[in-house]
């Protein structure tokens, strides 16, 4: 088999993707992939068919994703230390809400704040303000770290920047940015009231308050900042919204409004570039070598050629198929690889609008499914040290009834609105 190199350089990439840490090589997600990435350069400069050369690599990274990707965590890092989320928490327990209503407050903040935002900083700096907040009113905080990480996930279905998979969708399908959000907003909120009130079900007898534990005032929760630190980084961000509804490039309006804070701030911007997450920034960057590497073997293209069969013909089921097929691709090799393999065959269905839009919407739904489904649970359980109450099997019991909800509403009103 001519590519036989290649082919086992992408599936020990995967490998190390899909399983997170292996113990034989504990190197994580970002390492696997550039590590990855440089092998199959590596190949190529033993043998063209195997790999991919270096200018040829470099040209395969999406820079419109990657930018896209950095402006906004400046801009949540400039949010975060502005102190806007501590007084998002304060703001929502000054209302004293049920138990229920935190529950929801969580899933919907949450879910907005990463539509506007991205999905992954917005759990980075959530995490720790939540499971505080559970814990301060005494409640059981894995209801509400679920309720954090799936409403994040489902709710930056909403637009083409809440999270990096739509971001790579909005430069493979050509979709703007209001056209998206005027049909996929709608199907990612309601994917979102969905998966509040799939979680409020699921954990209604345990939304209780314990009485081992003695809530605090709400006032002990925030530590107010800088107002005029927070109304610049609002006012920045409501710019590069309204620069993305008119249709500017995505990734140099999030990387203008990112500058205008550095300058406008007039200080040491060191502590905006610490909160980016730079690991995810690398890892994003090696997948698209690693991805457009294996397509030049053409194995894709007969793996795709070979499922087109089962494809129906009908536009509906055709699109329910491609979102099974997605649901179930991204738990093994993740969102943004699976869309970068799946995007021949995309280009090829009926209609690559609603293919697109159904595409963003399945790939982040389909990340509420498994603990490993998507980065921002991963977030979620390690920034509020709750690896031993959330394993794989408890997330997937609440994953598995969100996912099958949400896909349902959400896909189904993509269908009916055309």
């Amino acid at each position: 088999m001519s590519h036989l190199p290649t082919l086992v350089v992408f599936v020990a990439t995967y490998a190390l993707i899909a399983f997170r840490r292996l113990s034989l090589l504990p190197i994580g997600r970002p390492g696997g992939a550039l590590a990855g990435a440089c092998v199959m350069v590596v190949l190529a400069s033993i043998e063209p068919r195997w790999g991919i050369d270096a200018e040829a690599a470099f040209a395969a990274v999406e820079p419109n994703t990657i930018g896209l990707l950095l402006g906004m965590m400046l801009l949540s890092a400039a949010l975060a230390e502005a102190g806007f989320f501590e007084r998002a928490a304060s703001f929502l327990l000054t209302r004293q809400p049920s138990p229920v209503g935190l529950l929801y407050g969580t899933t919907l903040a949450s879910g907005v704040l990463s539509a506007v935002l991205v999905n992954d900083p917005v759990c980075v700096l959530f995490a720790p303000v939540v499971d505080a907040t559970a814990r301060r009113a005494g409640l059981p905080r894995v209801p509400y770290l679920l309720a954090l990480a799936m409403g994040a996930n489902a709710g930056s279905a909403m637009t083409l920047a809440g999270n990096p998979q739509n971001m790579l969708v909005a430069h493979l399908s050509g979709l703007s940015y209001r056209d998206y959000l005027l049909r996929g907003g709608p199907a990612g909120f309601l994917a979102l009231l969905v998966t509040a009130a799939t979680l409020h079900f699921l954990f209604r007898k345990r939304l209780v308050v314990s009485s081992a534990t003695t809530p605090v005032e709400p006032a002990a929760i925030a530590a107010p900042r800088s107002r005029g630190e927070l109304a610049l980084a609002l006012v920045v961000l409501l710019g590069v919204s309204i620069a993305f509804l008119a249709g500017a490039n995505l990734a140099f309006a999030a990387l203008t409004g990112a500058a205008a804070l550095l300058v406008l701030r007039r200080r040491d911007p060191t502590s905006l570039f610490s909160g980016v997450t730079w690991t995810v920034l690398v890892f994003f960057g090696a997948l698209f070598i690693v991805a457009a590497a294996f397509q030049r073997t053409g194995l894709v293209d007969e793996a795709l050629a070979a499922a087109r069969p089962y494809i129906p013909a009908d536009p509906g089921a055709s699109m329910v198929a491609l979102s099974a097929m997605f649901t179930l691709g991204c738990q093994v090799v993740s969102n943004v690889p699976f869309i970068l393999l799946a995007e021949p065959m995309i280009r090829t269905l009926p209609d690559p609008t609603l293919a697109w839009t159904v595409t963003a919407i399945a790939t982040t739904l389909a990340g509420n499914l498994t603990l490993l489904g998507s980065v921002a649970n991963i977030i979620v359980v390690e920034a509020a040290h709750a690896e031993d109450e959330i394993g794989f099997v408890t997330y997937l019991r609440a994953g598995l009834p969100v996912t099958i909800t949400s896909m349902i509403v959400a896909i189904g009103y993509l269908l009916l609105a055309g």
